[in-house]
């Protein structure tokens, strides 16, 4: 259930991990990573990093706990990932907690680096401290941000800072990832002109989900290698149940071969365990306007998917809606995730989907 770390332990996506490959081997500066909730990007990243000098930092960590992200707060977490890349690979970090230790403000304690009393320690200066080190050493950093897009809450212009890193730095890649794809894209503003990051060249890598014959490959190998044998049809319907998304495949998976369930009580477990977890992550996004969020969600999942049906629902549910309105709230669920539209609204998470009729 956890990120992978190995190349042989991540399933398929070749071509994702051949393009950041590509991308860090060219020295690319700024590459962002797409793909909705647990489609797999934490463990294709953490694979595709590998042998390189680099900190993943989980942005939503920062965000949950303290309702913003604070410079402080950030660089105080880059030097927490420091100090865990430096246990593991000691030999590998050798001299970056001297050159981050040079930085006025920033000392060596006994558990590590520290940032001094009352010091006001720049994000810029721990960036270009890092830079230092690899041009004497010949090493390429890399600063992967998942959830990227939660840099947004802050008084602070991330995505300014990153571009100044990515034209003046040029031994830092900056890896960017985010689920809530159309808010990440609004964070970074890469394609509005006048924004600190327009113009500048970046490697866009997008995962989807498993197709239905990659996904049925996907489970049959994994019981394989536990040594079960599960029936076909079982396989097959748990397949048209989850939709190829690569985290709720792994936890029926585990489902059968740890907890040693039998199908229908895996998957209905998939769905009892899945629905609270996606209430309480949509909870966060819909708590401004609950009642008409949830009554937007709730009308795709009994099978509104044009706008006048939609609106139909949520006026009968939740009372009278400007159209302007609804707009604005149709596309930050559709920036969040939680629905697609082409040429119909739609659910793209089948758990979402239940969870929502059931809630």
């Amino acid at each position: 259930m956890n990120p992978k770390e190995r190349k042989e332990d991540l399933y398929d996506r070749e071509e994702e991990l051949r393009s950041i490959s590509e991308a860090l081997n060219l020295r690319e500066r700024l590459i962002i990573v797409y793909g909705i909730r647990r489609i797999g990007k934490t463990s294709l990243i953490r694979v595709s990093l590998g042998d390189y000098p680099h900190v993943l930092l989980d942005i939503r960590k920062l965000y949950f706990s303290e309702n913003t992200v604070t410079m402080p707060l950030l660089v105080k977490y880059i030097l927490e990932g420091f100090r865990e890349q430096m246990k593991a690979s000691e030999k590998l970090y050798l001299g970056l907690r001297d050159a981050i230790s040079r930085i006025k403000g920033l000392r060596i304690g006994e558990i590590g680096i520290e940032i001094e009393p009352n010091a006001k320690v720049s994000l810029t200066d721990v960036l270009s401290g890092v830079n230092d080190w690899c041009e004497e050493r010949g090493e390429r950093f890399v600063f992967a941000f998942d959830e990227a897009q939660y840099l947004r809450f802050s008084n602070i212009r991330y995505d300014g800072i990153i571009a100044w890193a990515v034209d003046n730095l040029e031994n830092l890649s900056f890896l960017l990832s985010g689920s809530e794809i159309g808010v990440l894209r609004d964070f970074l503003r890469i394609d509005e002109p006048g924004a600190p990051l327009f113009g500048r060249y970046r490697r866009e890598v997008y995962v989807d989900r498993f197709t239905e014959e990659e996904s049925f490959d996907f489970l049959h190998r994994g019981f394989r290698e536990l040594g079960i044998e599960p029936k076909v049809g079982e396989i097959e319907d748990t397949l048209k149940t989850l939709d190829g998304i690569v985290g709720w495949l792994t936890l029926y998976g585990y489902m059968r071969a740890v907890r040693k369930l039998p199908h229908e009580d895996a998957l209905a477990k998939v769905f009892e365990e899945g629905s609270k977890l996606v209430m309480e992550e949509l909870d966060k996004v819909i708590s401004p306007s609950r009642k008409r969020y949830l009554a937007i969600m709730k009308a795709v999942a009994h099978g509104s998917s044009s706008w006048s049906d939609i609106k139909a629902y949520v006026t009968a549910r939740a009372g009278p809606i400007p159209d302007s309105r609804l707009d604005e709230l149709l596309g930050n669920l559709i920036k969040y995730g939680y629905l697609e539209k082409n040429d119909e609204y739609r659910i793209p998470d089948p758990i979402v989907k239940h969870a929502v009729i059931s809630s």
